[in-house]
Order: structure tokens, then sequence, then C-alpha cells
């Protein structure tokens, strides 16, 4: 697809230039004033000053002038894009060649999938926007299951559309709040076992306790 209007960055690089001009416009006046507040301009600071606030305005008259084109070039380019997607994006095939069309959310890529009998054929294929045709990005592949092609699609060939996100991402969100019970199941059941050791082994202490330390110096000053 070739692009037939004018690139909009043009416009705002001269935008660019234009507050860049603006910036050392100022600079530049105030330079010439010697950098003096008003109360000491002399006439040829007050005329340096006049010239200054006419080159300022006609700068930003300049500096929006072009953002405004930019802005209608950029709206023009992406509705002329999206036209053209619209016209390629089934280009190729037919109706009734295959049973499901899936764009992913780029629209850089398409799965086109057809059934036969239980079996469900997935082809990949990628857009080139440049010539507006598309071109297979891989073998065909078979499944036995949709649910299948949704989880090759999404795992095997990173193509995401609206079939198959909503989905897996539920399916995910459930086995790993799955994981998170089956982790409290066994923390708990490691407690229950602690619990349970502690009552069928009594705590017993290992050194004698202080009376019976102050019981034995006794005996052996007594000796």
């Amino acid at each position: 697809m070739k692009n037939k209007t004018s690139h909009p960055e043009r416009y705002y690089y001269a935008s660019l230039i234009c507050l860049i001009l603006l910036i050392l416009n100022f600079y530049r006046t105030d330079g010439w004033t010697g950098d003096k507040p008003f109360s000491e301009f002399a006439g040829r600071d007050w005329q340096l000053l006049a010239v200054f606030l006419i080159e300022e305005f006609i700068i930003i008259c300049a500096m929006v002038v072009f953002w405004l084109l930019g802005n209608n070039k950029t709206k023009k380019r992406t509705a002329m894009f999206i036209e053209q997607w619209e016209k390629d994006k089934y280009s190729g095939i037919k109706p009734g060649d295959y049973d499901y069309v899936w764009f992913d959310f780029s629209n850089k890529e398409r799965a086109l999938i057809l059934q036969q009998g239980n079996l469900f054929m997935l082809y990949v294929q990628k857009y080139d926007d440049r010539t507006g045709n598309w071109e297979s990005s891989s073998s065909v592949s078979v499944y036995d299951s949709l649910e299948a092609v949704k989880k090759a699609l999404y795992y095997e060939c990173e193509f995401y559309c609206e079939e198959n996100v909503e989905n897996l991402i539920e399916e995910n969100i459930e086995n790993h709040t799955k994981e998170s019970d089956d982790c409290k199941v066994s923390l708990q059941e490691q407690i229950d076992i602690a619990e349970s050791l502690k009552e069928e082994v009594p705590y017993k202490p290992t050194s004698p306790s202080v009376p019976n330390q102050q019981k034995a110096k006794n005996d052996m000053s007594r000796q």
C-alpha cells in the first residue's frame, strides 16, 4: 500500500524549528538591549522591543499553522490506512473458503481456520502494508478442536485476538487461583502436622533447672 499523502512529520519539524527561533529571538533581543529593565530603556531599546514583539507574533503564528497542518495530514493518512486496510483484510479469500477468519490486535496477521469433520486446519498469514498482499508465515497446522487452535495461536504463534485472549486469560487466572489454594492447603497440612507432633512428644528441658543446679553446688561444698 503506497502512501499518497505528504509526510506530516515535516510540518512538525517546521513547528519545532519555529519554537527554537522563538527562544533564540528572545535571547538575541535581550542581548541587544543590554539586559536592562524597562525603566532604563532608551528610544532605540523601545524600537528593538517593538521589532521583537512583531517577530515573536509572526513566529508563533507560523508554529501554530505548521502544527495544524501536521495534524490535518496525520488524520488524512490515518483515514487512508484504515480505508485501505478494510479493502485488503479479506483479499485473496472468498466467502465460504474458511469457517473462521481472525485478525490480531495489530492488524498485521490473520488466522484462517477451515473445519473438515472433527479436524481444524489453521493457516497464519502476515500482511505487507506496502503491497497490500498477504503472505503465509507458517505451514498448515491441524488440531482436533477450536479451543486447541486458540491455544496454539496464543502460546505458539503469539497471535493475540479477541477470540482467544479473553478465554485464555480467564483460564490462567483460574489456574493461578487453584495453585494458590493448593499452596494454602499444603501449608495448613504442615501446620497441622507440627501441632500433632507437639502433642505426641511433650517438651523436656535438656539442662537441669536452677534449683537442681543450686542443690548440686551445696552437696559439693559439704563434701
